[in-house]
């Protein structure tokens, strides 16, 4: 068990289940959530992070944007984690951000231990430096998401705290 994890894992990893059988897996991953989608593994790795942290245990995972709206067997595991209010907060960030893929990411801070009834979103995609073959974050960008999360600052059309039950009435 861990602390701590930070993850960046293959966006919509369609192998992730190379090795092992969802359904007979001894770490007991998907226990209470349900299988992710054969050919797309982003809530895999998710779960992953959940399994490997202690109970106090936090973490910042960057995900395809996806992982927020799809439907079917991720829906229903994005419903369980709501439920257990592990997320805190959720980062939009920026399209072309990352080497390799051209669509936008979110980060997902999670926390364990602290059972809040809202989460923190940040609309972060729109300042950026825009770069010739990527984009990139700046200092003042990244102080500012740091700022605005640490601090649950609402900002107008940047920042908004949302209630779980609102995120329920949206489908979760």
């Amino acid at each position: 068990k861990f602390d701590f994890i930070v993850m960046n894992p293959p966006f919509s990893d369609k192998d992730w289940t190379d090795g092992i059988k969802p359904s007979e897996d001894k770490y007991k991953r998907f226990d209470g959530y349900g299988i992710p989608p054969e050919k797309n593994g982003d809530y895999a790795w998710f779960l992953h992070v959940l399994k490997a942290l202690d109970s106090n245990g936090k973490a910042g995972i960057i995900l395809p944007h996806g992982v927020l709206f799809r439907g079917n067997s991720e829906e229903t595991i994005r419903k369980a984690v709501l439920e257990k209010r592990y997320i805190k907060g959720i980062v939009g960030l920026p399209a072309n951000l990352f080497y390799g893929t051209g669509i936008p990411a979110s980060l997902l801070i999670v926390n364990k231990s602290k059972k809040d009834d809202k989460i923190l979103f940040i609309n972060a995609d729109a300042e950026y430096k825009e770069g010739k073959n990527q984009n990139l974050l700046r200092p003042e960008d990244i102080e500012k998401i740091n700022y605005v999360y640490q601090n649950k600052v609402v900002l107008d059309k940047y920042s908004k705290l949302v209630s779980l039950k609102d995120i329920e009435k949206e489908n979760f």
